[in-house]
């Protein structure tokens, strides 16, 4: 049975207060921040498709959908810079005309009679339309800078599962193509992709389950080295039910050979920023979870 859906909104959102007031913020005797007394609204359009079956016979079922957003008026920082103060002042302004275009496709499958083994796969596109401020090397006030970044998207996964076994094999790519309206906007050309293994199995009798999962993770493509990295990485867990279910044991490691770094690398709308994050990329980890049930009495 074929069953579509769609959506359209219009939202107006107001502007932070204190960005639209008048003010000045001289704390810092190198930055200077203004408000923007005619900040005007953020105004966003966003429209919806989909289609999209349920399971037959065979246990196929599939989705198509498309979407767009369009940014009618949004809110960026400009930056102006005083060479001979070394001061930089900072405003923010309205920009007019981004969007992003969204489609997809993904469909599932039982291969077999019995329906232990099964399929899916997921495909779907992105073109954004980004408009932001921005200020070049040698230049004194920023200016509206564009950026056009289409992105392709194509994973997959075949699973066996029978009672407690299951094991699947996946892949993932996502090759970005992005292009920028400054002078010195490098065009960029990434891929990210990423294939690997899993399994799971519960001991009879014992009721213990055993899982393990190993993935490589590689990037091609970008201006630095540090960004063109194979990263193979393997986790494992043991968990194990006492007192009929009530409490379960379980003990989780994860990046077993130490391949991860705390820091990530990540691409955003308009160009590559370093994040970094405060956690433990390798870890050894015990759980103990107690589940309960109070039922209310009756009257």
């Amino acid at each position: 049975m074929l069953v579509s859906s769609s959506n359209v909104s219009h939202k107006r959102n107001a502007p932070n207060l204190s960005e639209r007031i008048t003010y000045r913020d001289d704390s810092q005797p190198l930055v200077i921040k203004l408000g923007n007394p005619d900040l005007k609204s953020f105004i966003t359009t966003n429209l919806g498709m989909d289609y999209y079956n349920k399971a037959g016979k065979n246990q196929q079922q599939w989705h198509v959908g498309t979407s767009a957003d369009i940014y009618h008026r949004q809110t960026s920082q400009s930056v102006n810079y005083n060479p001979a103060s070394g001061v930089y002042t900072y405003q923010p302004m309205n920009v007019k005309g981004a969007y992003r275009l969204n489609a997809k496709f993904d469909i599932t499958r039982v291969i077999d009679k019995n329906r232990y083994w099964s399929w899916q796969t997921n495909a779907d596109a992105g073109y954004h339309h980004s408009i932001d401020h921005a200020m070049l090397t040698g230049m004194t006030a920023s200016e509206e800078n564009v950026v056009n970044t289409l992105t392709l998207h194509e994973g997959a996964y075949i699973q066996y599962n029978k009672g407690t076994l299951n094991i699947r094999a996946t892949g993932d790519i996502r090759w970005r193509h992005s292009e920028g309206k400054m002078y010195d906007f490098e065009t960029l050309n990434a891929t990210d992709f990423q294939y690997g293994l899993s399994a799971r199995y519960t001991l009879p009798r014992l009721n213990t389950t055993l899982s393990a999962d190993g993935n490589m993770y590689s990037r091609r493509g970008y201006g630095s080295s540090e960004l063109n990295t194979d990263d193979f990485v393997l986790n494992a867990s043991v968990s194990q039910p006492f007192f009929k279910a009530k409490l379960i044991a379980r003990i989780e490691a994860f990046d077993l050979l130490h391949q991860l770094s705390s820091t990530q690398y990540t691409v955003n709308a308009q160009g590559r920023t370093e994040t970094w994050y405060r956690s433990l990329p390798h870890y050894v980890m015990v759980h103990l979870v107690y589940h309960w049930n109070k039922n209310p009495k009756k009257k």
